[in-house]
């Protein structure tokens, strides 16, 4: 057996006795290892400061010269000032229910969507009735598809065909 194999034999002996390493750590390679992050750490550090200083000088120009009526002159002494758009809802639950009022009174009544084009509006449930009544457009197979703009025939349940209009 070579000295090497009985070197190497007898500290696979010792480490499992032991139960340890039996040979130290290199600590110039460490050091040099915690040094380097260390000064890498540093760089960034500084890199990363100096960016926010200049972005944040900049900035600051920016919305000096953005608003500078807002800057110069405070609020009267009745007057209130409100914060530039978007604001935050003071009321967002009164907000909604406003909302829905709102689209509940176009959904469920008569109106016009663009009186100058005569397109009107109705309430979803007679809307429904009259589908059901007269049933869903249909056009005829061996037609062409109509112009734009002119409507389209409409074939009734019973079987008769009349222009749709508006």
């Amino acid at each position: 057996m070579t000295e090497q194999a009985r070197k190497s034999n007898r500290d696979e002996a010792q480490s499992e006795s032991a139960a340890y390493e039996t040979r130290d750590i290199k600590v110039r390679p460490l050091a040099a290892f915690v040094a380097g992050l260390t000064v890498v750490g540093i760089f960034v550090y500084l890199v990363v400061f100096l960016l926010l200083r200049l972005f944040g000088g900049e900035a600051a120009r920016e919305d000096a010269q953005l608003a500078p009526s807002s800057m110069s002159k405070p609020a009267a002494a009745g007057e209130e000032r409100l914060p530039p758009e978007p604001r935050i809802q003071a009321n967002p639950e009164a907000d909604m229910a406003a909302l829905r009022l709102q689209e509940d009174a176009i959904l469920t009544t008569y109106g016009w969507v663009d009186r100058a084009a005569g397109v009107a509006r109705i309430p979803i449930d007679v809307a429904m009735k009259q589908v059901i009544e007269e049933g869903l457009p249909v056009r005829e197979p061996d037609s062409a598809p109509p112009a734009a703009g002119t409507p389209a025939p409409v074939t009734s349940p019973q079987g008769g065909t009349k222009k749709a209009t508006k």
